[in-house]
């Protein structure tokens, strides 16, 4: 299997997910929404907080999961509303949605309750999408 064992390497990938799933506007959305590249966004960056605990360096692993809190996220939350609102219609089910929400939502922490507050920030947002 494809391995990394460089963290300069894991750091240029890391930020190289989050320019794709949450700032560029021009991706594919079966990129962008892939439930794969989530999980492998999610186990990229317990691979970097893992990295640090091995080599001693525990605050910067605590300043990466405290960086993973999805409370603390002001920059991607709006994003993943915005994209997830665009094919909001197109989800068939209650289930399906809930989701697609947790996949966005990588590879932050998050709760039900975070995602029970997505779920109704999007609902919104598609609602007044329709609207126009």
């Amino acid at each position: 299997m494809f391995e990394i064992d460089n963290i300069d390497e894991l750091y240029a990938l890391q930020k190289g997910l989050m320019e794709i799933r949450f700032n560029a506007a021009d991706v594919d959305w079966a990129v962008k929404g892939s439930p794969f590249l989530s999980r492998v966004h999610e186990r990229l960056v317990e691979t970097i907080i893992a990295y640090h605990e091995e080599v001693g360096e525990s605050r910067k692993a605590q300043g990466w999961r405290d960086w993973r809190r999805f409370e603390a996220r002001a920059m991607e939350r709006p994003a993943v509303r915005a994209y997830l609102a665009k094919m909001w219609g197109e989800l068939p089910t209650p289930e399906a949605k809930r989701e697609a929400v947790v996949d966005q939502m990588r590879p932050f922490v998050f709760s039900a309750e975070n995602v029970t507050e997505m779920i109704a920030e999007i609902e919104a947002e598609s609602s007044k999408r329709s609207a126009i």
